[in-house]
């Protein structure tokens, strides 16, 4: 499928490492349960990676795997490479994990209403039968399995929603590359990590 990316990047005991401290940090749990949306959701920041012990393992483990991914994708479509903009990883991620019957159930495209995000990234951090992400345009539903990167434009045309398991756990990251605002500001919003299209590779963030 064009513009869909699918590469196996996290060994299972990473995805494991990674699941044992989101429950070491229950403190930072929040829990969504909306009409499309139910889920128990930590947020995460690349900026944070080696300052938060319990944090710290997982935040690298997903970091190095997106190094790998967001590359691949680049060259899978240099077009991306030689836009008229700037874009870089978004430095906060989630971590969600949803108990069965829970899910995004909702249509939903990622750039709406927020307008500039460029890609969306999820990792499966569980072997989770019917419960991938089905795309709408694709006509697709991409298999929730464990240690998988999937990349893929935020436009409309991948709207997509998940998958609801009615009897297993799903456990996922997932987060956006955005463009570089005009005139954006490190020091003051430091929300986006330094990845230049002309040169794609991640970089320490300022």
């Amino acid at each position: 499928i064009p513009f869909l990316y699918r590469r196996v990047l996290l060994e299972e005991n990473q995805c494991m490492e990674i699941l044992n401290e989101f429950w070491k940090n229950r403190h930072l749990h929040k829990k969504i349960d909306t009409d499309f949306k139910v889920a128990t959701q930590m947020e995460c920041k690349f900026s944070e990676k080696n300052s938060r012990i319990l944090l710290s393992k997982s935040v690298n483990y997903i970091w190095d795997a997106l190094e790998v991914a967001i590359q691949d994708y680049v060259k899978l479509y240099p077009q991306a490479g030689d836009l008229h903009l700037d874009w870089g990883m978004s430095n906060s991620f989630n971590l969600q994990f949803y108990n069965p019957n829970e899910g995004f159930k909702e249509w939903h495209a990622e750039n709406l209403p927020t307008l500039e995000r460029f890609l969306v990234w999820t990792i499966y951090l569980s072997n989770t039968p019917d419960a991938g992400t089905e795309f709408l345009n694709q006509n697709h539903i991409e298999e929730c399995k464990m240690g998988k990167v999937v990349i893929c434009p935020a436009d409309w045309q991948f709207t997509h929603r998940g998958q609801i398991s009615t009897s297993h756990c799903k456990f996922i990251a997932t987060g956006w590359y955005s463009y570089f605002v005009k005139d954006y500001d490190f020091n003051t919003a430091p929300e986006i990590s330094i990845l230049s299209t002309r040169f794609p590779s991640l970089k320490t963030l300022r």
